[in-house]
């Protein structure tokens, strides 16, 4: 219901210029899915033979853990960005590689979370946000050396855009619920690139009704820069979903009758041990009755040793029959090992990447060996990663240098190292790096810079240190 209420704030904000709004649909769709709660799939009616009753259908809930395999896979601990200028890094990192903008704003932690989201629902966007800066009449910014810089992550559901091109979006706005006062509001935030760069304009609503901005939020900020101060992250897939549109789809939006089929077989499996219990027929002579009426078997009151059962030959066959089915756990097994394949294959992750062995599901992050499927797919969301996050560090490099006032080269290189461990054997290439560094093919400075992560500055000062030591650092 709150998703109406911020499409219509981005209406009554921008007009007519609002787009993209076929794919709210497909965005609540895939979040169901991400939570692993379809109602209509996933309730079942079952005739009891007395009247039809609901339950709800036992879920895997596989959608939300390709997912996470995705965002780990292309954005962990091990995953490097490096700035080959001192000032630059510490601006970002902090002296102690902890602090700085990154740090400040948990960027590692959340960007994960990001990838996660973005990967299930389609689209994610990181926003830069500037405090404590000063800004004239105009809504242009001054040199502000106290500014602080706040990132924002942003779900699909919150982003609306307004035009794009080649896939591009140029201009967006971003609508969220905001507590004032005790109140929640609508804020809305518009990016849009005008002849002087971007300009971020600010509004609140209370329903239809437009609000005072918090004395906190400029209502106009003119960045002076054709650099965005968002960016966008999203699979590296075409959206057939909506092929005009610049959002994303989501990873398994293709795989949902797979997911289906996983959770069927799953809700199968549970059932097969729900309805193949144990049972006892007695017959009704054979019960106790208590004082008000009620029967129970004798076991009930550990009535264990004897028992008159009657004269065969008058009452027939009074003797408890068992009934014990046959669990059909191995049929059910195979075709969940079977779904699992399909939805690994069909999101990118490769046929082995999951499996289902001895109960336990064996995921992505567990797969060390070497899968070409994994490894073309991972490449390819590596390429589009890398792009969205050196044009988000440009931007933080743009206000570092040019409102808080560092010394920061304007071209300063910029680039990622991804960890690749997942499907590519690490210690083997170091090993074959190391040779190359003997051979003099490759510069010392060069393989801390691939292997370690480290700016060029750093890696020839550690380098030299280490040649000064006769040893390695």
């Amino acid at each position: 219901m709150i998703g109406n209420y911020l499409e219509s704030a981005v209406q009554k904000a921008v007009g007519d210029n609002f787009c993209d709004s076929a794919m709210r649909q497909y965005i609540s769709e895939w979040n169901d899915w991400y939570c692993g709660k379809d109602d209509d799939f996933h309730t079942v009616e079952v005739n009891n033979g007395v009247a039809v009753v609901k339950r709800p259908m036992y879920k895997l809930k596989m959608a939300k853990k390709v997912a996470e395999d995705w965002a780990d896979l292309l954005f962990n601990e091990k995953t490097f960005i490096t700035v080959n200028d001192t000032v630059a890094t510490e601006f970002l990192y902090g002296s102690d590689g902890h602090g700085g903008v990154f740090g400040r704003n948990n960027f590692h932690a959340e960007t994960n979370r990001l990838i996660e989201k973005a990967f299930a629902l389609g689209t994610g966007a990181i926003t830069v946000n500037i405090e404590n800066a000063e800004i004239d009449n105009f809504g242009r910014l001054k040199k502000s050396p106290q500014s602080l810089i706040s990132l924002e992550y942003i779900g699909a559901e919150n982003i609306f855009p307004i035009s794009h091109r080649n896939g591009k979006v140029i201009d967006v706005a971003f609508a969220g619920t905001m507590t004032v006062m005790g109140e929640e509001l609508i804020y809305v935030q518009i990016h849009t690139l005008e002849s002087d760069g971007y300009v971020i304009r600010s509004k609140m609503y209370k329903g239809s009704e437009e609000m005072p901005l918090p004395e906190n939020i400029a209502p106009v900020v003119r960045t002076g820069s054709s650099k965005p101060w968002f960016v966008l992250i999203k699979p590296n897939t075409v959206n057939c979903a909506e092929q005009n549109s610049p959002m994303g789809m989501s990873i398994f939006a293709t795989a949902t009758d797979i997911l289906k089929g996983i959770d069927l077989c799953y809700d199968s499996l549970n059932m097969e041990f729900y309805l193949g219990k144990k049972m006892v027929f007695l017959r009704k002579d054979m019960l106790e009755q208590d004082s008000k009426g009620n029967f129970f078997a004798p076991q009930d009151c550990n009535r264990q040793l004897f028992m008159y059962v009657g004269d065969k030959n008058i009452d027939g066959d009074m003797l408890p029959q068992e009934f014990n089915p046959e669990l059909r756990v191995s049929a059910h097994t195979e075709a969940l090992k079977d779904q699992l394949r399909y939805l690994a294959s069909k999101c990118g992750l490769g046929e082995r990447s999951y499996s289902f062995e001895k109960g336990n599901i064996v995921t992505a992050t567990q797969v060390i060996s070497e899968n070409s499927a994994m490894f073309r797919a991972l490449k390819k969301h590596e390429l589009l990663l890398e792009s969205t996050i050196i044009t988000l560090i440009r931007t933080l490099l743009y206000i570092g240098r040019e409102i808080i006032g560092l010394d920061i080269p304007e071209n300063t290189e910029i680039s990622m190292v991804f960890d690749d461990s997942i499907i590519e054997d690490k210690p083997s290439r170091q090993k074959t790096d190391l040779e190359l560094v003997k051979e003099g093919i490759m510069m010392p400075y060069e393989f801390r810079m691939k292997h370690f992560g480290e700016d060029e500055e750093t890696a020839k000062s550690k380098t030299e240190r280490t040649k000064a030591n006769g040893k390695h650092e």
